[in-house]
């Protein structure tokens, strides 16, 4: 069954899928990502760079985003510094994945406007119960 696109800015209505924005410069990560997340129904972009990202973003309003830190070039801190500079996307939700448990990574990505962090090994119940979560609640 198809489902209309919601105009640019809309909140997606309870028929509509959500766009998920997963960012990731392994093809690993973003398929593993994806094999958990398919679940929900809902429309994932995978994206394998922060400046790819920053391309879509150009193009469509996501629910979420799903974030790397260690990336190269521009990491997940920068990616989402330019991801808040935009007034479009300045209130998406930023979820950040990270290898590293380190205090000053969550404070800067706190900062960063940061609505959780998740480390590795992610849990996929956990990772699909936050991203569910997240998308949810602007439709109620």
């Amino acid at each position: 069954m198809a489902t209309a696109a919601s105009p640019k800015g809309a909140e997606p209505t309870q028929h509509q899928k959500a766009k998920i924005l997963l960012v990731d410069d392994s093809p690993d990560s973003l398929l593993a990502l994806e094999a958990v997340l398919e679940d929900l129904g809902q429309e994932l972009v995978k994206a394998p760079s922060g400046v790819d990202a920053l391309w879509y973003l150009l193009e469509d309003d996501f629910a979420a985003i799903l974030l790397d830190v260690k990336m190269p070039g521009m990491d997940g801190f920068e990616t989402a510094a330019m991801i808040r500079a935009r007034r479009r996307s300045q209130h998406t939700p930023i979820l950040f994945l990270t290898g590293l448990k380190d205090e000053d990574y969550f404070v800067r990505g706190y900062d960063l406007g940061a609505v959780d962090f998740l480390t590795n090994p992610i849990v996929p119940a956990v990772l699909k119960d936050k991203v569910s979560v997240i998308v949810e609640l602007p439709r109620k």
